[in-house]
This record gives structure tokens, sequence and C-alpha cells, in this order.
């Protein structure tokens, strides 16, 4: 008796060490999406690409940049949805503030279709009255306000202010110069750059002389994806010679690792579970072995052997779905309390995922047909009634 007791509770220990594993790994899993990004058709992520500078294309604009042949190819490639290249001024540009800022600087322009721009109202990013709306990073206002201000003792600003400073923007065209009153309207979390009208931009590129080597050329190309973790997409870009966001980089290398990891350790449940269910077999056979003399008499007695099988399985079953139900109730007291936690920081569900409830009945259910099976199968074959 104290045996048998023995050997069941290291099977529910094992099968419960098991479930925890596997179950851990599905909402682990779970959760890394919801911190780093899934990968769904819905999803949209920004990667700006641009070639690597080697010594071979350094300063050469036609090997740096993208062709129709570039941006054709990337068209071709499944894991990008769509892609918006970036027009760069193709003349010098400075900016000066006149006489109420005193400073000077030269600077570029870039634009790309308003349909990439992460900002919600474009309707005053149009040229009006020789107004030149810019759009600019919003790291470049931070990189002011908490870099250069306050090692220069100047004063720092605020979106607001900024977008109510006005500068000249001067433009050295081929024949002549031109003035504009340029004026920051918005600030991009997406695109890092100073951004204008490319209907404007492109109008002023179309006066100079381009460089045969140069035309449709595009330094950097927005590109907008499903899932900037997908392996195949960053190894498709390291075979092209291409770079994107480190950051983005970064979070796919570290939700990369992560999954391997979670399969790993699921994988080990698995073969846990496995091994669980096989000794739940054997522990079966054993009983009718020990037993075999009383079973002889009830089968003589009118017992069926499958209905004193399903009987001993559906024990083990009910058994399962209890160890099943302890360990989804003790993930949804650490889920809760991960997910309420200030760690989380409100990226993480409060409740585990509402597909691992139904593994209730599902897992039991499943070792029920099988366990019934596979036993019944070896008592006919190998037991003579």
């Amino acid at each position: 008796m104290m045996k048998q007791l023995t050997k069941s509770f290291f099977l529910y220990l094992g099968l419960f060490l098991a479930f925890a594993l596997v179950l851990s790994c599905i909402q682990l899993y779970v959760n890394a999406n919801a911190l780093f990004g899934s990968k769904s058709s819905d999803a949209n992520y920004w990667l700006t690409m641009s070639k690597t500078i080697t010594p071979d294309n350094i300063g050469r604009k036609e090997l740096i940049g993208f062709n129709d042949k570039d941006i054709a190819e990337l068209k071709t490639w499944k894991e990008v949805k769509n892609l918006y290249p970036v027009v760069s001024n193709d003349f010098k540009v400075s900016a000066d503030g006149g006489d109420f800022i005193p400073f000077y600087t030269d600077m570029y322009l870039e634009a790309v279709d308003n349909d990439a721009i992460d900002i919600s109202d474009l309707s005053e990013f149009k040229v009006r009255d020789n107004v030149l709306p810019i759009i600019i990073s919003r790291e470049y206002l931070n990189l002011y306000n908490y870099g250069f201000a306050l090692n220069q003792g100047l004063p720092q600003i605020t979106e607001d202010f900024a977008k109510k400073i006005e500068v000249n923007i001067n433009l050295r065209l081929k024949e002549k110069n031109l003035k504009y009153t340029g004026k920051l309207v918005g600030l991009s979390d997406r695109i890092h750059s100073v951004l204008v009208p490319k209907q404007f931009l492109d109008s002023i590129n179309a006066t100079q002389d381009f460089s045969k080597a140069h035309q449709n050329i595009f330094t950097r190309v927005l590109v907008k994806v499903s899932d900037a973790n997908d392996q195949d997409l960053i190894e498709k870009m390291k075979q092209k010679g291409y770079e994107s966001n480190q950051e983005s980089l970064r979070s796919a290398k570290i939700k990369s690792k992560l999954f391997l990891v979670l399969r790993t350790i699921a994988m080990i449940g698995g073969f846990i579970f496995l091994l669980c269910v096989f000794m739940i077999i054997n522990f079966i056979k054993m009983q009718f072995l020990e037993q075999q003399e009383a079973v002889s008499i009830k089968y003589s007695l009118g017992y069926s052997p499958r209905k004193m099988v399903s009987s001993i399985s559906r024990f083990f079953s009910i058994n399962l779905g209890i160890v099943l139900v302890i360990c989804l109730g003790l993930l949804s007291v650490g889920q809760y309390y991960l997910g309420t936690s200030a760690i989380s920081n409100g990226l993480l569900p409060k409740f585990i995922h509402i597909y691992l409830w139904p593994m209730i009945i599902i897992v039991p259910l499943v070792v029920y047909v099988v366990v019934n099976w596979l036993i019944y199968r070896w008592l006919v074959k190998s037991w003579k009634f």
C-alpha cells in the first residue's frame, strides 16, 4: 500500500512539473509577444533601412543608395508589407535665426510619402505663402533639451513653443537662391530626419542637374513589416548588406533568444509529460498483473474487460484534470501578480490566456482515450481470460 502511494505521489508530481513547464512556457510566450510585439498581419513595425557603409561605396551615392532594382527586389520580400523611399535634397541647404535668434547652420532636408508619417493631422504640412513646414524627429528636440541646452546654459523649449519659432531656410540652387520661412508643424517618433513636403522637394530637385548615376537613387527606405523580429528578414538584410534601427534589431535578438529558451523548456516539459503517460500505462498494467486472479474472477462473473480498463483509465484522467486545475490556478495567481506589479508597467495581461483553460478537459480526455486504447489492446493480446 505504502509502495503504491509513493509511486502515485511521484507520478503526479512528475505530471505537475510537466504541466507547469509547458503551461508556463505558453503563458510566457504570450507575455513576450505583449512586450515585444507579435507576428501578425495586423501588426505594423517600421524599419529605416540603409546600406552599410564600406570602403568600396563610401561617398558614392549610386552604390550607397537604393536604386529601382533594389526597391523592386525589396517589394518581393514576403516580410515587407510596404516601403517608402526617402528623398533627400540635391542642393545645399542652410538655416539661420535672423535677427531674433543669432545662429547659422548647414542642414539637410528629406521627404517621404505622407502615408508613412506618424502624425495624424498633416493639414499644415503644405508649402503656403513661402512658409516651409517642417517635421523633425522628437529625438532632435530631446537632444537639444537634455543635452545641448543644459550644457550650454540655454533655455529648454517645449513642443508647443518650438512650433512658434520661425527660422530662415536658405536653398542654394543652381541658378538662384531661395529663402523660405521654416516652421515646425510636428514631431515624429518614427522617422529620424528633417522632413519637408515630398511634392516640394521633388519639384526643387527636378530643377537641379542630376548626375545620371544618381537618378532615382534613394539613400534610405522606410519599410513597414509585420514582425521586426522575423529572423528571415534579418538574415536577408544581413546578406544584402542592409542596416536598420539598432533598437528594433536589438529587441528582435532578445525576443529570438527568449523564444529559443521557451521552446527548449517546453520540449523538456513535453518529454516529462510523455514519460508520465508511459508511467501511467505501465502503472495500470502492473495493477492488472498484480490483481490477475481477482480480475479473472470478475471476468468469469461477467465483468467486461473493456469496462474494467475504462474504469481505471477514467480514474487517472480525473486525477490528471485535478492536477491541471491546481497547475492553472497557481499559474493564474502568478500571472495576476506579475501583471499588476510595477515591473510589468501595464504591458502584461493580468490573467492567463483564455485558451489555456480548455486544456482541463482536452488533455484528460485525450489521455483517457489513448491510455484506454493501449491498455485494452495489451490486455486482449497478452492475457488469456
